[in-house]
């Protein structure tokens, strides 16, 4: 390899490749880790490379790239002290794919060898979500809880997302003063009207469940209000259009019925709907 008409050595290049790295030109930093590669016959030596590799290939969005390097590593050396940096790319790499199965397996083989490192929180994290998406709230708080602390004091974007799961765990768990707790300190603490909208949203299925339907509505209102694009507006729409049926408003829920059939014909809630507008009209 060439830099400025000089052929470079194998430190010239790895260095070099790292360099490129950090200023993010991965096509430069892939092609000097590539020719440092073919500048050393160190098994060990490769190992380290093709590590570094795997992340050039992560951040370039070629995941399955990613992690075929990745295994590389450990063909080239069974005993790389940081294989849990190897599964935790592997593991990131699967979740970028939507491959939710080996995500999890790369991810609990990367806890496997270090649960204790900073950056091991963001390997929990992912747990947490993976479970959390299934509905096994239970498999999914530990991994939440085990990672506030951090989170509080290095990563504030991170804790609130924790809140917001911590929250809607507790709900589906029943334990609505728990989860009003969190639901209450997300809404204190974010200065974010996207944050702000999601801790009212959680507020607003846990009085649902206290059966207060004016204050329901008052917060779904208030969700539309702080974020117009709210990620779930038919959850939204639902918990108002029930509410007013609950209250006895059988006009206001017939026209929020008429809207949310019209922007959601099959929709998640339809159902529940129809049988909501089937015993007020009996």
């Amino acid at each position: 390899m060439f830099n400025n008409g000089v052929i470079m050595s194998f430190d010239e290049s790895l260095r070099t490749a790292r360099n490129q790295f950090e200023n993010k030109n991965y096509r430069n930093a892939r092609l000097l880790y590539f020719r440092a590669l073919d500048q050393t016959q160190d098994k060990k030596a490769q190992a380290i490379i093709w590590s570094e590799l795997s992340w050039v290939y992560y951040h370039e969005g070629q995941y399955q790239q990613a992690v075929e390097a990745a295994e590389n590593v450990l063909i080239n050396d069974p005993d790389y002290r940081g294989v849990s940096d190897v599964y935790r790319l592997q593991g990131f790499s699967y979740l970028a794919m939507q491959n939710e199965t080996m995500a999890e397996r790369m991810l609990a083989l990367s806890l496997q060898h270090d649960s204790e490192s900073d950056k091991q929180n963001y390997t929990k994290f992912e747990m947490g979500k993976l479970h959390f998406k299934r509905g096994s709230y239970d498999l999914a708080y530990p991994y939440f809880e085990s990672t506030l602390e951090y989170f509080e004091k290095k990563q504030r974007e991170y804790l609130h997302s924790t809140l917001f799961y911590l929250g809607f765990i507790f709900y589906y768990l029943q334990n609505d003063r728990k989860a009003t707790e969190l639901f209450d300190r997300l809404l204190r603490e974010s200065n974010d009207k996207t944050r702000k909208a999601s801790a009212l949203f959680g507020l607003a299925f846990v009085q649902f469940r206290k059966k207060d339907y004016p204050r329901v509505i008052s917060l779904c209102e208030n969700i539309i209000s702080e974020d117009e694009q709210f990620y779930d507006k038919e959850s939204v729409a639902f918990l108002t259009a029930a509410s007013y049926h609950y209250l006895g408003r059988k006009d206001v829920f017939e026209a929020y019925y008429q809207q949310i059939q019209a922007a959601y014909p099959d929709g998640r809630y339809a159902k529940e709907l129809d049988r909501l507008r089937s015993s007020a009209t009996n």
